[in-house]
């Protein structure tokens, strides 16, 4: 069920352009505003989540694979940090 709600305020000719949009793509005001917040939403969170998994620049492998080498077995603790945020 629909319960929240978000108000915006917005300029007389932003709401006859928001209106006009509407109306040729036979959706009501409200049905059209919020399929185009969300779905501008949803491409901005999966944008940024992509960036959260940037591969590796070349320095951060070098000092990753050093560490993995000149550790003694266990877990770098760079390494495990970065999986405990991976978890969460």
């Amino acid at each position: 069920m629909k319960t929240a709600r978000l108000e915006v305020r917005l300029a007389p000719e932003q709401k006859k352009l928001i209106e006009e949009a509407a109306r040729l793509s036979g959706a009501t005001t409200s049905a059209f505003v919020q399929m185009v917040l969300l779905e501008r939403a949803r491409e901005t969170v999966r944008e940024h989540r992509a960036v959260e998994r940037v591969v590796l620049r070349a320095e951060a492998f070098d000092r990753l694979f050093w560490e993995l080498q000149n550790q003694p077995p266990g877990i770098v603790p760079e390494l495990r940090e970065q999986l405990r945020k991976a978890r969460s």
